[in-house]
């Protein structure tokens, strides 16, 4: 009697502990079946440049999920990465499980870009295996766009972003 007492006490308590992690997968993951929901936000560079539509990236699972398992990004969209607190230069971004070849500004606290790369598919099953892209700056937030985005659009080193509702009014 003991031993099935313990034993159903542990089969409630491992079902308890799994049921709140469920849930938390269910908001988002890396899985490639995975729904994740995003705000979207636009951003705008320099006045005349097409605004950037980005989804905003500002939970832990929603910055491990990123672009992962994306076959195509619609024109001037991407992902905006963004963090709550100062990260360190030595903290990059990889490519495992991303399929499209992204650029990646790393931007300061003003969203002013630090940091650029063309960031390449990573075709390895092995994460260890994809290089990271590491700033060797520190960051508040990363933007991802389609390869070749930022070069085509004279953003760089020091280009200045805002939300674009910001922009607006401050003309």
């Amino acid at each position: 009697m003991f031993i099935r007492t313990c034993i159903f006490a542990g089969l409630i308590g491992v079902s308890l502990s799994l049921a709140p992690r469920a849930l938390a997968q269910n908001e988002c993951s890396t899985e490639k079946d995975a729904n994740c929901e995003y705000e979207v936000v636009k951003l705008c560079g320099a006045v005349g440049q097409p605004p950037m539509t980005v989804e905003i990236a500002n939970t832990f699972a929603k910055r491990e999920r990123g672009l992962m398992h994306r076959e195509s990004l619609a024109e001037h969209h991407g992902m905006w990465f963004v963090y709550e607190r100062e990260r360190p230069g030595y903290s990059g971004f990889w490519m495992f499980n991303t399929k499209l070849p992204l650029d990646i500004a790393y931007l300061d606290q003003s969203l002013k870009v630090v940091k650029i790369y063309t960031m390449r598919p990573c075709t390895s099953v092995n994460p260890r295996n994809c290089p990271a892209y590491r700033p060797e700056v520190n960051y508040w937030g990363a933007l991802e766009m389609p390869a070749g985005y930022f070069a085509n659009h004279d953003i760089q080193k020091g280009t200045q972003l805002q939300q674009c509702e910001k922009q607006e009014n401050n003309r």
